[in-house]
């Protein structure tokens, strides 16, 4: 399935439980479920920005973007998640204010009823996702994978809370059952406000250039000391970076007279031969790989 298609049916997941969500919620008077919805409202928006910006970048423009524009991937990643983060701290504020006002009177028997459908609903979505995930190294589709796991977070914890909520109501302890809602929003959100937090770290990291993930570096690394041995090349110098589904590889060997292969048709051969080692690295490669017998040029 195109990267495409699953963004589409994440937005029409997503746009289904925002209706729900902010409706029932209303309702009821929840503002944990308004949160949920109001999640899944925003979701839909950010999905449409990912189909959007997936599109453009797979649009062929090499006179202005000669080195491609997957660096809009993690751009718009980094503004997804931090709408995200500041909707957690806008809700986190909000349940702190109902907490030291009286908490929230809600009705625990629909809300259990909403958060029942909401949990299911998103686990079968993120399930979906996280199967295409395997597959794919968009990092559209993991960044919406991320997205619904917080959904499918937020509405676990709906059904626990309000599961609680309907036995107090039961109990002698009932007039309290009006802090439950507050408290589980501000739960949530003081959970939720890491995944944002570690989403736009690693792709600022991508926007900055910097380096991959270690795994990834050491197996690069490994494949190149592996070919500097079997030339006896002098030395290498390897430079790697990671942009939305690109990945640079810079690599440059220093050769002195004693080294097996000297001329550009070995070099090409040598070219060839990295290429096909990895052809296990499932990412847009742009590799270089350079011969120079001062290390300057290194």
């Amino acid at each position: 399935m195109s990267e495409k298609r699953v963004l589409m049916i994440s937005v029409y997941g997503a746009l289904l439980f925002a209706v729900i969500g902010v409706v029932w919620g209303l309702i009821i008077n929840s503002q944990m479920i308004l949160f949920d919805g109001a999640y899944s409202f925003i979701s839909v928006v950010l999905s449409l920005m990912s189909l959007l910006g997936a599109a453009y970048i797979k649009k062929q423009d090499e006179k202005r973007f000669p080195f491609g524009k997957e660096v809009l991937e993690p751009i718009i990643i980094i503004v997804k998640y931090s709408i995200i983060l500041v909707l957690c701290i806008v809700a986190l504020a909000s349940s702190g204010y109902d907490l030291f006002t009286g908490g929230r009177a809600v009705d625990p028997g629909y809300a259990l009823v909403y958060s029942i459908l909401s949990t299911v609903g998103c686990a079968v979505v993120l399930y979906f996702l996280s199967q295409k995930k395997k597959t794919s190294q968009s990092g559209f589709i993991e960044a919406e994978q991320k997205q619904w796991l917080m959904d499918t977070l937020l509405s676990g914890a709906v059904l626990v809370g309000f599961l609680g909520a309907t036995i107090v109501s039961y109990t002698q302890y009932a007039a309290y059952v009006a802090y439950i809602d507050p408290l589980m929003v501000l739960l949530v959100s003081l959970y939720c406000l890491k995944l944002p937090y570690v989403m736009i770290r690693d792709n600022i990291r991508e926007v900055l250039e910097m380096s991959p993930a270690q795994p990834l570096q050491t197996h690069i690394l490994k494949l190149v000391e592996e070919t500097e041995m079997k030339y006896r090349f002098v030395e290498s110098v390897t430079r790697t970076s990671k942009v939305g589904e690109k990945l640079y590889i810079e690599i440059d060997f220093i050769l002195d007279p004693s080294s097996k292969a000297q001329t550009v048709r070995e070099h090409d051969e040598i070219r060839e031969e990295i290429n096909l080692k990895m052809k296990d690295i499932h990412y847009t490669k742009w590799l270089t790989v350079s011969f120079t017998q001062d290390r300057k040029w290194a």
